[in-house]
């Protein structure tokens, strides 16, 4: 009985016994796994990883030599602080004890800033468990993608419109190799640019040109490609909306007489009354100089009021039917005329031999299409007004009398003339006469004119006399200056005028009439002095009526 007790006690400890030891290898299976693997080491290149372009975390996974079994490396995975996986490598091999491996994982950030991630090693033991390892990681992204804005001022259908687009290296080291290619809207045209080197912070600008074919909003493309600082090339795609707009042509030519940096050539007014009259002119009378406008130059302006360039710009002389002058030959205006630019061309005439009208055609290309602007020009003088005959009375104390006639010198006609008495600090226009209209003028027609008013003669020395009319297109108007007799005189003060002029010859004719006539009176006889005598009574009668 004894016996049975002490075996049934040793069965037992010996059953205690292997369920201790079952534990304890158990324990030990558990707190030491058979794969012992670990991230031992996590690079960053490049050095500077920048926004947009590939940033390389190379993750070193090792299997502890103590291992006690190989394992597969199913995969390494980049993943954020918010658990999101931002890149993965998988089939990667496997791995025996005191074996390591290099993986390169390889993502994109498009954000500057701080990234804290971590490196996740997966693997899978000869039992098909499942072990996962990490190792934290932070990356410093900078800003690398080159920056790329786009102006687009006017851009129009059919025709080459300007791109302008402004290209800028935020980082700290050079990006090379940089390509910006266009696409415009619909079926436009594909330009593109290159830069060499864009220096770190440095800024160009690229001109580009396309041409838009459908009106209305549109999208634009730009395709951008380069090589970063590590090496490693790089792209990137923009849109930019552009609203195109309808093609406006509208092209104007215009013809002028050349002053020769003269500013008063063709008044007209200004160089015809000066010596008219005996004022002061700015015009210099030299009988050896010729102005350029007799010479036969004329200014010829070709503006562009449309919203797209026109290129090849080329002005045609030509005659009234439209027969070109060779004797004067085409002429290059520009090579291309941007909207709201004009451009001037000088020409001499004088080279052909033609009398009246000339017609000066501008040939351009617009949208691909050759097209053509005119504009008549008259070679002869434009219309010029001089005062003959002048003569200035005072009557009854402070009022004055102007009489004179207004011709037309020039080689066209004039219109809307008006003469009248400047209001000046001593002189005024008074009823009846403060000003005159003398309405149009033929080339080589005369008007008489008669203007009044009152002056302080203790004070005023001239009176001023405006002279406004119209020539072609222009507007001029000027200013004569008559003398005024001296104070309490009745008569024009000549001398005091400081120039000879049709006053001082009218003057002269006076004179000579008197003495003519006086000879008369002593040289017939008496009945020639009766019937003189007789024929006057009528005319008194007359008069006094």
């Amino acid at each position: 009985m004894q016996e049975s007790g002490r075996r049934l006690r040793l069965a037992t400890l010996v059953v205690i016994g292997l369920l201790s030891i079952s534990v304890i290898t158990s324990g030990v299976a558990v707190g030491v796994p058979a794969a012992r693997v670990a991230v031992s080491d996590a690079t960053v290149a490049p050095a500077t990883p920048t926004a947009g372009a590939p940033t390389t975390v190379t993750a070193t996974v090792r299997l502890s030599g103590g291992s006690t079994s190989a394992v597969t490396l199913d995969r390494v995975e980049l993943v954020r602080s918010d658990d999101e996986t931002v890149a993965t490598v998988s089939d990667l091999g496997s791995l025996s004890a005191g074996e390591t491996l290099t993986v390169p994982v390889t993502a994109t950030f498009e954000t500057p800033g701080e990234h804290d991630l971590r490196v996740e090693a997966t693997v899978t033991d000869a039992e098909d468990d499942e072990v996962t390892v990490t190792r934290p990681v932070s990356v410093v992204i900078e800003r690398g993608m080159p920056q790329v804005a786009f102006d687009i001022p006017n851009a129009v259908v059919g025709a080459d419109s300007p791109v302008q687009a402004t290209v800028s290296n935020p980082t700290n080291a050079a990006i090379r190799n940089l390509s910006v290619m266009i696409n415009a809207p619909a079926e436009g045209e594909r330009r593109m640019r290159e830069i060499p080197v864009l220096a770190a912070g440095a800024t160009t600008t690229l001109n580009f040109s396309v041409r838009p074919q459908s009106t209305g909003q549109q999208q634009l493309r730009a395709s951008v490609s380069y090589l970063t600082p590590a090496g490693t090339s790089a792209q990137m795609e923009q849109t930019r909306p552009i609203r195109v707009e309808p093609l406006a042509n509208d092209v104007g030519i215009r013809v002028s007489r050349s002053t020769g940096g003269d500013q008063n050539a063709g008044g007209g007014v200004a160089g015809g009354l000066g010596g008219i009259l005996g004022g002061q002119s700015d015009l210099q009378d030299s009988g050896s100089q010729t102005s350029s406008s007799e010479q036969g130059e004329v200014e010829v302006t070709v503006s562009n009021f449309g919203n797209a360039p026109i290129n090849s710009v080329v002005v045609i002389p030509q005659t009234a039917n439209g027969t070109v002058v060779e004797e004067i030959g085409r002429i290059v205006v520009d090579e291309t005329l941007s909207p709201g630019t004009a451009s001037t061309v000088t020409i001499d005439t004088a080279r052909a031999e033609l009398i009246g009208q000339l017609r000066f055609a501008a040939a351009y290309e617009l949208a691909g299409e050759q097209r053509t602007v005119a504009a008549e020009f008259n070679r002869r003088a434009p219309g010029t007004v001089e005062l003959t005959g002048v003569n200035l009375s005072v009557e009854s104390g402070e009022s004055i009398s102007v009489r004179g006639n207004l011709g037309n010198t020039g080689g066209s006609e004039i219109s809307g003339v008006v003469v009248q008495v400047a209001n000046t600090e001593y002189v005024t226009p008074v009823y009846p006469k403060r000003s005159y209209f003398v309405g149009t003028v033929g080339t080589s027609e005369f008007a008489p004119v008669e203007l009044t008013a009152s002056a302080d003669l203790q004070n005023a020395t001239e009176v001023p006399v405006r002279i406004s009319y119209t020539v072609g297109a222009n507007r001029v108007v000027d200013t004569a200056r008559i003398a005024l007799p001296s104070a309490g005189g009745t008569e024009r003060a000549d001398s005091e005028s400081g120039s000879e002029g049709p006053v001082n010859a009218i003057g002269g004719v006076l004179l000579v009439g008197a003495v003519i006539a006086i000879g008369v009176g002593f040289v017939i006889g008496r009945r020639e002095w009766v019937s003189v005598f007789l024929r006057r009574r009528p005319l008194k009668k007359l008069q006094s009526n």
